[in-house]
């Protein structure tokens, strides 16, 4: 058989071949129709999404900064940092917690310097904004061997167009958690930290780190040991600071409200005793009688007056009139008084007395030359509807034996002792 005669054989089988077998090869050819659909739509999306999307720059590579006004805002804050000057970065990051500046400011009695070696970006979630990873050896006080370490930032633009470091973002509060921060800055940033180009750069300087620790036994030494035990005590220290202010703010709040309710009981009693002063009246002794510290015959005895002796009453209480005695607010039993122009107290019911008394017609109307108490009842111990000032007038409703006087003030009505009107 020639070499034609066995080509056509191949073929042939190949067509047999295939005839019997279509529906697989069918399947197969529709299955790399797919896979170029897939290729050319999706994959043209994922790009789309990775171009334009608000990650776009996670999946860029590193660039090395050459951005001078980042540069100069990185290195502002390692000087300010290894100072523990907390005004200065006050300036340029925010916000900053008392908690993080009383780290800071313990934190730098142990660092000589930062030597910034690195700063390498990426985009942030718009093209104002900065994924930033600084490559850094700190050196410590008394320590010759600097210990490399990496640092992150989230760099922003303010209003004003000038960089500074959202410090939300920082290592301290993402530890601490002092300060609610925005999901989508925190996912960009765990995708940030994901990427492979990170990675690689984080494992270059922990090897370096753990280098230096390995050859320079104080070096580690004092980070492993000294460091370690005295931001414990700091921590320690910081609350109990803390707790101190805050008991010392409640102290203080609790003093406040003491003296704001010993100012205000003050001006109470100043009101009522400038109330009494205004409605004082007088009454004259008609017996020898004890002077008591209180409304009541069991209260302290404070001393005792004659007959005949002329006091200032502020008011009464019960079956006890409120007066002056030596500058002294006390209390006398009313029955022992005779108040000017007639008596209002429970034992004065004399029936001659009454009938000299002032009394008043239905309908008089009376302009006062005193301030007086409006009483709910026909006792200078109830309570009291109005205080009706010297120079308005009342309108009589009804004049009582007992030596008081119902009267109409404005829409108000209610009782003033007889002998406090003149017509």
């Amino acid at each position: 058989m020639n070499f034609k005669e066995k080509f056509k054989n191949i073929v042939d089988t190949c067509i047999d071949f295939v005839i019997k077998n279509r529906r697989y090869f069918l399947g197969l050819l529709v299955f790399c129709l797919m896979l170029v659909v897939l290729f050319v739509f999706v994959g043209k999306d994922v790009k789309t999404s990775m171009v334009d999307g608000p990650n776009v720059g996670v999946y860029q590579d590193y660039k090395v900064n050459d951005n001078k006004e980042l540069e100069s805002l990185i290195k502002s804050f390692y000087t300010a940092t290894a100072a523990g000057d907390t005004d200065a970065l006050t300036e340029i990051e925010t916000p900053i917690s008392d908690r993080e500046i009383s780290y800071i400011e313990f934190y730098s009695q142990y660092v000589e310097s930062y030597d910034l070696k690195e700063i390498l970006t990426k985009r942030g979630l718009d093209e104002d904004s900065y994924l930033v990873h600084t490559v850094v050896d700190l050196k410590y006080k008394d320590i010759s061997t600097p210990a490399p370490g990496m640092d992150f930032f989230y760099v922003q633009t303010n209003e004003d167009g000038k960089l500074f470091i959202n410090n939300l973002y920082c290592n301290f509060n993402q530890t601490n958690n002092i300060y609610e921060m925005d999901t989508e800055v925190t996912d960009l940033i765990a995708l940030f930290l994901q990427q492979g180009d990170v990675l690689a750069k984080e494992a270059e300087i922990q090897a370096a780190y753990d280098k230096a620790l390995e050859e320079d036994p104080a070096l580690s030494t004092f980070i492993k040991d000294t460091l370690k035990s005295t931001v414990i005590q700091w921590n320690l220290d910081y609350q109990a600071q803390v707790k101190a202010a805050e008991e010392a703010k409640a102290a203080e709040e609790a003093e406040a409200a003491k003296a704001a309710e010993e100012e205000a009981a003050a001006q109470e009693a100043a009101a009522k005793e400038a109330e009494e002063k205004a409605n004082a009246f007088t009454g004259k002794t008609n017996a020898n009688a004890n002077v008591r510290a209180e409304a009541s015959k069991d209260s302290d005895k404070l001393g005792k007056i004659e007959s005949g002796k002329e006091i200032t009453i502020y008011g009464q209480e019960g079956d006890f009139y409120k007066f002056d005695y030596n500058g002294t607010k006390a209390y006398i039993v009313s029955s022992a008084v005779t108040v000017d122009g007639g008596n209002d107290d429970a034992e004065a019911d004399n029936e001659e007395d009454n009938q000299t008394s002032t009394s008043f017609t239905s309908g008089d109307k009376i302009t006062l030359d005193q301030t007086v108490n409006i009483r709910s009842q026909m006792d200078s111990s109830s309570s009291k509807v109005a205080v009706a000032y010297s120079g308005e007038k009342v309108e009589v409703i009804m004049s009582y034996a007992e030596g008081w006087t119902k009267v109409k003030y404005g829409k108000k009505e209610g009782y003033i002792r007889t002998d406090l009107l003149s017509k």
